[in-house]
């Protein structure tokens, strides 16, 4: 309970975060892999202003293979899920929240996107059983550890059947997060060069929409249409 009260005091604390990214997925079922490079910003919301966030990816390598550059952007600007998909040249936007209406699309339980920013003890508790261990030489230098496997009543919830944290000891801040879900597909993510409680320009949560990229907009309560 230490390590989590710890986490989201962190949240609390850190009112932006930005960080270079490394994104892995192994499927264990068909030896696949896919590794992603990219960045990630992180705005908390408060009374005035919706939480905001932006994941890009910058360099695939599937498999064994060479790497490549295939740009994929997130961004939720605390109304719209902008999804961009540039090799294709497509664009879509997903509506999480009406005009006003504030959401949590982080927060574990709440939102479609639990990033490991901004986390509450409580949900923790909640859908997870923790645990920690002491340190190991496998871990990153000067990291807490913390194991969660998901409680039997939220299986049909939330897509993991558990996850491990690496945690700064200093910062409290997680530096590499291991995911496995239903489909035995293990993802790690893993933080660098973290900076926070430094401005964010407000373009980096919003996409633009480039001559030529088929737009599909998906508002609340629609199925979406084809955007000119």
């Amino acid at each position: 309970m230490r390590i989590l009260r710890d986490l989201e005091a962190a949240g609390d604390k850190y009112h932006t975060i930005k960080a270079d990214l490394d994104y892995e997925v192994v499927n264990l079922t068909l030896g696949d892999s896919e590794k992603r490079t990219g960045w990630v910003a992180y705005s908390k919301g408060d009374d005035k202003t919706p939480t905001r966030f932006r994941v890009t990816f910058e360099k695939c390598r599937l498999g064994v293979g060479a790497e490549f550059k295939d740009l994929v952007d997130y961004a939720f600007d605390g109304q719209w899920l902008t999804v961009a998909k540039h090799k294709i040249k497509n664009i879509t936007l997903y509506q999480l929240a009406a005009k006003g209406q504030k959401v949590e699309p982080l927060r574990i339980g709440k939102g479609p996107f639990p990033l490991p920013f901004g986390q509450k003890a409580a949900d923790m508790v909640k859908y997870f059983i923790p645990s920690t261990r002491p340190p190991v030489e496998s871990d990153p230098n000067s990291t807490v550890y913390l194991r969660l496997l998901t409680r039997p009543q939220y299986d049909a919830e939330l897509p993991t059947t558990r996850m491990e944290m690496w945690i700064d000891a200093k910062t409290y801040l997680p530096v590499r997060l291991k995911s496995r879900d239903k489909n035995k597909a293990v993802t790690t993510v893993t933080f660098k060069d973290i900076t926070t409680n430094k401005a964010v320009d407000e373009g980096a949560f919003r996409i633009p929409h480039p001559i030529g990229y088929e737009v599909v907009r998906r508002p609340l309560g629609n199925e979406g249409a084809v955007a000119p």
